[in-house]
């Protein structure tokens, strides 16, 4: 990787970029409620959980990256209905361990399946991929989490 050689790179810039990237994120972001999942009647033969309960929650500010809305087109494939709406928030490393994780110690990154609630726009998403590899790091290193989210529940 080509470096200019006039500059030399600290130890310190990193943690000056995740500042950075926590104070635009709380800028311009929202606050979210991060609601945990408990699954409790797993059944390991389908891989899916017939029974979950959410009692667990977290207020975690998130960056609304990209907000797709179909203007509520429903499309019919053979399997059903299928709904095309989705979100894609970013929320810092670093705050999401700050504040999730010291909640919940089992908790180490977003999972698929927890909800995400917006008092905003009064709706219920669920975390469909929680991508931590997002293509550009900025000094070497990934500071956020990409999160997609179908809604599940939709406004007032």
């Amino acid at each position: 990787m080509a470096k200019n050689p006039y500059f030399k790179y600290q130890d310190s810039e990193p943690r000056l970029m995740e500042d950075l990237i926590i104070e635009s994120i709380k800028v311009t972001g929202e606050d979210f409620v991060y609601i945990a999942r408990d699954a409790f009647d797993r059944d390991y033969l389908f891989g899916e959980d017939t029974n979950s309960r959410f009692k667990d929650s977290a207020i975690l500010e998130m960056y609304l990256k990209d907000y797709e809305r179909h203007n509520g087109a429903e499309l019919f494939s053979k399997f059903g209905l299928e709904l095309k709406d989705r979100i894609t928030t970013v929320v810092s490393k670093r705050r999401f361990e700050e504040v999730v994780t010291a909640a919940f110690p089992d908790i180490k990154r977003p999972r698929e399946g927890d909800l995400i609630y917006s008092p905003m726009t009064y709706e219920i998403y669920e975390i469909e991929f929680a991508d931590n590899e997002v293509p550009f790091y900025q000094g070497n290193k990934n500071f956020t989490y990409e999160i997609t989210s179908p809604p599940i529940v939709t406004g007032k």
